[in-house]
């Protein structure tokens, strides 16, 4: 009789244990992150570069996977057309718009943008903590200062804006952005000579998904690079890489070799990064002879998976 009694009450515990499994394993699958968004964990993220349709350097990249659609950047006032495009094909909804900092090359089809949106909707902006009246009256010396303003103005009061600082770690559309750069006082105390607040307070993010991982270098110069390399050494590891401030006058050699990456891309034209009077073709060279694939605005659109 106990052995009959002991049966049913097996069954149901390796019910309830199947169930919880059950259980568990759909809510990894389905985990939700702060943008709401339920990340699919069998299919990839699309990294895409593109060109500007201006002709000149700049950086816009998409992160896009099913219905979702990260922006970082966008490129001149003269890639507008280009951007929209891009989003269209999204139903135009962009889920996260990330501006490294606000110089034209970077935020200036934002500003056209935002400012008119004729049906675009974006839920969410992160940008790089810039201090506008302190750069406002520190003033630019390789940008004029109208698109940080026009960004400002557009931006000031919105209420999908964050403002990254140096350590975040966000779930973004199931992808984690951690930020190694912004905007502070490490900046502020190794800017020299040049006071390039603004490209040297640009965004220092790594990118990464369940497997693999990009580093998004901005228009960070070489100002920077000791103290990064010194903080961040432990956690460069990626599989690709945009080079810093397209590839001229920013990370060392030896700041790239510790990324381990194996394709690296420069936000430039062939003129500039096949030119001896630009660093970019130094930097190229150098990358391929070490067997690394790099890639310009020559080939883009250019893309790479995160898996």
């Amino acid at each position: 009789m106990k052995k009959k009694r002991l049966l049913p009450a097996l069954l149901l515990l390796l019910l309830v244990l199947l169930c919880a499994v059950i259980f568990f394993l759909f809510s990894a699958k389905n985990k939700t992150d702060s943008t709401g968004y339920v990340p699919d964990l069998s299919k990839e993220y699309l990294v895409t570069q593109y060109s500007d349709a201006t002709g000149q350097h700049g950086t816009f990249y998409t992160i896009t996977k099913d219905s979702v659609l990260i922006i970082i950047d966008g490129g001149w006032a003269g890639n507008e057309a280009a951007v929209r495009e891009v989003i269209a094909q999204h139903g135009n909804h962009v889920d996260a718009w990330i501006i490294s900092h606000p110089h034209k090359d970077h935020a200036g089809a934002f500003n056209a943008i935002y400012a008119n949106p004729d049906g675009i909707t974006v839920d969410k902006i992160y940008d790089n903590g810039f201090d506008h009246d302190f750069i406002a009256e520190a003033g630019e010396p390789y940008d004029d200062i109208e698109i940080m303003e026009t960004y400002y103005e557009l931006t000031k009061d919105a209420a999908n804006v964050t403002h990254l600082k140096r350590g975040d770690v966000l779930d973004i559309c199931g992808l984690t952005f951690s930020v190694f750069n912004a905007y502070d006082d490490v900046v502020l105390a190794n800017v020299g000579g040049e006071k390039d607040y603004q490209n040297n307070a640009s965004l220092l993010l790594k990118v990464s998904s369940a497997n693999s991982s990009m580093l998004f270098c901005s228009d960070i110069k070489y100002d920077m690079n000791d103290t990064l390399l010194a903080s961040w050494e432990a956690e460069l590891s990626c599989d690709y890489v945009q080079t810093g401030h397209h590839g001229n006058w920013s990370f060392s050699d030896d700041f790239y070799d510790k990324t381990g990456a194996l394709v690296f891309f420069m936000d430039a034209t062939s003129e500039i990064t096949d030119s001896p009077n630009f660093p970019a073709s130094t930097l190229k060279s150098t990358l391929m002879e070490k067997g690394k694939t790099v890639l310009d605005f020559s080939t883009a659109p250019n893309s790479v998976t995160l898996k």
